[in-house]
């Protein structure tokens, strides 16, 4: 830069002065447009490091006793040091920072602070922070109103050094304290505000210290403060608002003591565990401490510290009928206790009980069991449970509870009487389509519940009770047939067809104890038997049929080690054959076979196979429009009507038949209905009707004659 400037001015050495001022002015302004660049290109500080550049703290001390509508005395006193690599508002262009700033507004720009500057910035400090008005002065305002400072504040600072603007590491800072003067109004609460408008007082931690007796209440953002009722910090650089932070105090309130007992009775055991906790309701910056006294019959027997207190009454010599004296206490930072009490009479006395389990068998009987050994029953069987008992020692209820890990969550409770009925039935440990073949073919052994009863009176006094009820082999084994053709098992897709071999699969059945080899198979079709009493080895992928187109009704019976039969019985369809076989039912001719006359010819078919197709009833050498052949299922075979009007021309016999073809199964052929049906010629039709007169005429002279003739038998 000096180079050029120096090979600008030879340039110019020919010029008159007043150009050469020019022109050396402006080298000098643009020197200076490129150290304030350069200035700013340096400063890189972020947020995190202006904030741990800055150290410090302020305090906020009101010494008189608040009084309503009065005035008060308090003082302030801050000391802050920061690093001056951090920008002021003070003057323009805070992003470069204090040093830079101070270099181009207060000094020369030649990237240097000397003495002069720092002193001319020291002054512009102090008279800027020179404030009566403690909301200015960035401390707060009490009661909505700002405090003042009648002698203005002593003011102690730290100038900046002198050196070059990118010199590291040097700080500045200062020193302040005043005396201030505040003015309460007639609310009874407090109401302090702190500003919190970004300037760097802000950003240490202001301590309050409030005059006796006066301790912190409430505030909104009460995350950002700490320390004790009384004397407690806000952390107004943790605030992420601009706003101002507002706290309330108020005169010391005692300390609320709240006791409780986990029993609810009105009486304690003697020999179990009883169990109290407490806490002190107090200030949010209150750590009251917190202890317990146990006494009996006024002679203190425990103190305990902390906020439970556990004892068991037979340890400090309590005995039936003795009343205990419990007494929680709360001393707050204040010193004032508060003090939460109880008294409890001591109950050693058991509740009595009596149960009946019982269940009702097949044979319809009642069954008690007796409830001093585990309960046996078979799957699914349901149990009632009757459970009556009192306290001998009070008319309070008596709490019955059973669970069981049958369930999750299970429990049945009453009180004085439980009564229910459940059934139990194996878990998941037995024989299950849940596991694989090899797993599900072996024995397993029966399942056992566990049945805990609990009786409870008023103090807690418990007696406990366990019952083993184990899950006998109830039902007989699960039947889970498989029907194969051609290796794949028979399906919507796979149909069984006359004339088929079936192969019966029972690998997927199981009992839910037995092993499958300890069970017993029988099996029969259209109650026909085909086998009896054998072993799965016996029965299991056996060869069947063939069988005959219609519904068979195939049953299986199982039987497991201990008699429980399971029957499945079920219908299988066996559809016919593929292709087509068409089969005359029934044949009508409708009007006279005479020479001329317009016959309607029809017949009644039926389809005895699995294959569709079409064809034409004919007559002669006439036939008429295609009709469908429907297939023939398992049910019935595709029934079928065909009709067609024929005019007989001629008096030669004629023949009708049926054509048809089917492209599923690649077949055709025909079947004859009639053959060879007379027509009559047309000339007989005039002798037939004289003849038929004849004939009438004639009776009705053979009637005359009985009636009224010669031959009559009238008198």
């Amino acid at each position: 830069m000096v180079h050029q400037s120096f090979l600008m001015i030879q340039e110019c050495e020919k010029m008159n002065k007043n150009t050469l001022s020019f022109l050396l002015v402006f080298l000098v302004i643009f020197s200076l447009n490129n150290t304030s660049v350069s200035a700013t290109a340096d400063q890189n500080i972020s947020d995190e490091d202006i904030l741990s550049s800055i150290t410090g703290y302020s305090k906020f001390i009101i010494e008189d006793e608040i009084e309503v509508n009065s005035e008060f005395n308090a003082s302030w006193e801050s000391s802050i040091i920061l690093s001056d690599q951090i920008g002021t508002d003070l003057l323009l262009n805070s992003e470069l920072g204090l040093r830079a700033q101070i270099d181009i507004h207060l000094g020369n720009s030649d990237g240097f602070i000397d003495s002069n500057e720092s002193d001319l910035f020291d002054q512009l400090f102090r008279t800027e922070r020179n404030w009566t008005n403690s909301e200015n002065g960035g401390c707060c305002i009490f009661d909505y109103n700002p405090l003042y400072s009648p002698q203005g504040v002593n003011l102690l600072t730290s100038k900046v050094v002198a050196g070059p603007i990118e010199l590291e590491n040097s700080t500045w800072g200062w020193n302040e304290s005043t005396d201030l003067i505040g003015h309460t109004d007639s609310r009874v609460t407090r109401i302090i505000d702190f500003p919190r408008v970004g300037s760097l007082v802000e950003e240490v931690p202001l301590m309050i210290f409030l005059p006796a007796d006066w301790e912190y209440t409430y505030s909104a953002m009460g995350e950002i403060f700490s320390g004790e009722p009384g004397e407690f910090i806000v952390n107004r650089s943790e605030a992420n608002v601009a706003s101002n932070i507002r706290v309330t105090i108020s005169n010391n309130q005692m300390p609320n003591a709240l006791g409780y007992r986990t029993s609810t009775g009105t009486m304690i055991t003697l020999t179990s565990n009883t169990l109290y906790y407490g806490e002190c309701d107090d200030s949010t910056l209150d750590n009251n401490q917190q202890w317990w006294t146990l006494s009996n019959n006024d002679t203190l027997v425990l103190t305990h510290y902390g906020s439970n207190l556990s004892f068991i009454s037979q340890d400090y010599g309590f005995q039936e009928g003795d009343v205990a004296s419990i007494a929680m206490y709360c001393k707050d930072w204040f010193n004032v206790t508060d003090t939460w009490y109880e008294e409890i009479v001591i109950d050693s006395i058991f509740p009595t009980w009596e149960s009946v389990i019982s269940y009702i068998n097949e044979n319809n009987e009642i069954i008690t069991f007796d409830i001093n050994q585990s309960i046996a029953v078979k799957s699914d069987t349901s149990i009632s449970f009757n459970i009556s008992a009192n306290d001998p020692n009070s008319e309070s209820p008596v709490d019955i509870k059973i669970i069981s890990n049958k369930t999750p969550n299970y429990i049945h409770r009453d009180v004085n009487n439980l009564d229910f009925s459940d059934a139990f039935y194996q878990n998941d440990n037995v024989n299950g389509l849940h596991l694989n073949l090899s797993e599900r073919h072996k024995a397993k052994p029966p399942t056992s519940w566990s049945v805990n009863l609990t009786i409870s009176d008023d103090a807690g006094n418990t007696i406990y009770e366990e019952w083993e009820i184990i899950v006998l082999d109830g039902i007989g084994p699960t039947i889970v047939p498989d029907l194969i053709i051609n290796n794949q098992s028979i399906s919507s897709n796979n149909l069984a067809r006359e004339g088929d071999l079936i192969t019966i699969s029972l690998q997927q059945s199981f009992d839910d104890l037995d092993s499958i080899n300890d069970t017993r198979w029988s099996l029969s079709i259209d109650n026909g038997i085909i086998l009896d009493n054998v072993t799965m080895n016996q029965i299991d992928k056996m060869t069947l049929g063939p069988f005959t187109s219609g519904t068979h009704v195939f049953s299986i019976d199982a039987y497991d080690s201990s008699l429980n039969h399971q029957n499945l019985a079920f219908g299988l369809a066996i559809s016919p054959s593929l292709g087509v076989d068409i089969e005359l039912i029934s044949t009508e001719i409708d009007g006279k076979l005479i020479e001329g006359n317009t016959v309607l010819f029809s017949a009644s078919l039926k389809n005895n196979r699995a294959s569709s197709g079409s064809g034409q009833f004919c007559v002669d050498s006439q036939c008429g429009p295609f009709v469908g052949v429907p297939a023939a299922n398992s049910n019935s075979p595709g029934y079928f009507d065909v009709e067609l009007s024929f005019e007989l021309s001629s008096s030669t016999p004629i023949s009708t038949y049926f054509k048809w073809q089917s492209e599923s199964a690649g077949e055709n052929g025909q079947i004859n209905i009639e053959s060879n049906i007379p027509v009559e010629p047309s000339w007989q039709k005039p002798i037939q009707t004289v003849l038929l007169v004849f004939v009438f005429l004639s009776l009705f002279v053979i009637i005359v004659n009985k009636l009224w003739g010669v031959d009559s038998q009238r008198p």
